[in-house]
């Protein structure tokens, strides 16, 4: 049979070591049905073909992001954006022009400041914001680290006081006569967000539509959705049915939730499936509550914590094998990979299971990793970030050169792949490729190609999907992304401004607008 779709003169990228680099393809329908030269691709072609020519162009398998909030990103895209500010005087030119189209009493939600970039090299202030906002509370999120500014209206409705004492492992910023700047840290922040009013189902459902179409423009045509709420299970359904997810769709539940999320109806599992069951085994290092096996450096009563007994996370583990679905375990310091380990290598398991965020190793967790049927799945990010905002040099000592061993991983033949993070880090794939080639420590930085894999092949494996996705072979979904400029000679810190021609989808041409 002839091909419905023919690529030829490409510089392909596979991802399929047995043959890495290609000219062209055939795709037949919805998958791809030959890989090789122009010469190979010729016999399949006819009158009814559609040919791109595409003069050098690179072609890349389509991306897979295995960590992304979609319904909390749609609802950050309908924030302030304020990534582009260099003064606090832009920051409340722009906070001004919102209020003016905002109706009284109605919450502004912002994101993306820096006072690094700011003229004044200060964070801004309640004080800053309260003459421009006396009808409405305001929180404004900074670029990176858990960190807000919120007016008096917001503290008021969040029922705060200047007597309102610090949370666990969080900061209310005062001044010298003891009274709140309006800046929060860290569970800190926690205290202004538990008062901003949910959205409607309506308005959710349009946010998320619009965090889709953003989420295809960037290239990825698969992703792993966590969710948080069992309202999000029914905004999935919505969308699916609306035609409006331009992806594949893997969900993760919680595991209290994975019961209903197995209800889903989906007539095409290659599109939509429930995939995972979310296991939290300890905390984050940011907060200082990943479990490690010896204190923190600088906090030497605290170990973190663990959640989880060796005996519920064995239930947990066998609960999410019970209904099918794939046991995604977050175990990000090396006392709960420890405890997490020991449960998988006494567990008869077919599926992999999957370590989310595993990031502080050592060579014995390493040996043991090497001999289970497992994936580690991070965020790259949120590495970089662990390294520069959170000083991991400072919490860890000498054991930060087992911080996100990504090369050593990858050299002994463990499974890793990445997703973004989104909204807490920014969606941008390339952006991720780029990092994973930055990574603080230079003995742990990826090839383009290796960094590559963490956002296909691997991503596909993490999943058990790599029969159906993650590299251009034949027999493989027909996902693919256009570049025009090969990002394998792009200098890597460069990386991220890269932008896509088109993608292929089911072996449909998709044009990113």
């Amino acid at each position: 049979m002839s091909a419905t779709l023919a690529i030829i003169n490409a510089n392909i990228k596979t991802q399929n070591p047995n043959q890495p680099h290609a000219q062209a393809l055939a795709i037949e329908n919805n998958h791809i049905k030959k890989v090789g030269t122009n010469q190979d691709i010729t016999p399949l072609i006819n009158q009814t073909t559609l040919l791109l020519d595409l003069g050098g162009k690179t072609v890349l398998p389509g991306l897979i992001d295995t960590h992304i909030h979609v319904a909390d990103y749609g609802q950050c895209l309908l924030w302030l954006d304020l990534t582009s500010t260099k003064s606090i005087a832009e920051l409340q030119t722009l906070l001004k022009q919102k209020t003016a189209t905002t109706p009284p009493n109605k919450w502004i939600i912002g994101q993306g400041w820096n006072e690094n970039r700011f003229e004044e090299k200060r964070m801004p202030t309640a004080a800053d914001i309260d003459p421009l906002t006396p009808h409405n509370p305001v929180i404004l999120y900074r670029e990176a680290a858990m960190i807000c500014v919120a007016n008096t209206q917001a503290q008021t409705h969040a029922n705060l006081t200047p007597t309102t004492p610090n949370p666990q492992n969080g900061t209310i910023d005062k001044t010298p006569q003891n009274n709140p700047t309006g800046i929060f840290r860290d569970t800190a922040t926690n205290l202004i967000w538990q008062a901003v009013p949910q959205p409607t189902q309506t308005e959710l459902l349009s946010a998320t539509a619009l965090a889709c179409q953003k989420i295809f423009q960037a290239g990825i045509t698969s992703l792993h959705w966590l969710i948080l709420s069992e309202s999000e299970l029914t905004l999935i359904q919505s969308l699916y049915e609306q035609n409006q997810l331009l992806f594949r769709v893997n969900i993760i539940a919680p595991e209290t939730l994975i019961e209903k999320a197995t209800q889903l109806k989906s007539k095409n599992p290659e599109m939509l499936r429930v995939s995972g069951a979310f296991i939290v085994v300890d905390g984050y290092l940011d907060s200082k509550e990943a479990a490690l096996t010896q204190p923190y450096s600088d906090d030497p009563v605290n170990t973190g914590k663990l959640y989880l007994s060796k005996k519920t996370l064995s239930t947990s583990i066998m609960r999410a094998l019970t209904f099918g679905v794939q046991p995604v375990i977050h175990a990000m310091g090396d006392r709960a990979l420890d405890l997490t380990l020991s449960v998988i290598e006494q567990t008869k398991s077919i599926p992999r299971i999957r370590i989310e965020q595993a990031a502080l190793l050592n060579a014995e967790l390493l040996e043991r990793l090497k001999k289970q049927n497992v994936a580690i799945t991070i965020q790259p990010k949120v590495i970089s970030t662990e390294f520069s905002v959170w000083f991991a040099g400072k919490r860890l000592g000498p054991r930060v050169n087992w911080l996100h061993p990504l090369k050593t991983l990858l050299d002994a033949g463990v499974v890793v792949a990445a997703g973004s993070d989104c909204p807490m880090e920014p969606l941008n794939p390339m952006l991720g490729i780029q990092e994973l080639m930055l990574h603080p420590n230079p003995q742990q930085r990826l090839s383009f190609d290796e960094a590559l894999s963490l956002y296909t092949i691997n991503a596909a494996r993490c999943s058990d999907q790599e029969t159906l996705k993650g590299s251009i072979e034949e027999g493989k979904l027909a996902d693919l992304i256009i570049l025009t400029t090969d990002p394998a000679t792009v200098e890597p810190h460069k990386l991220s401004k890269l932008t896509l021609d088109f993608v292929i989808l089911n072996g449909q041409i998709l044009i990113v607008s």
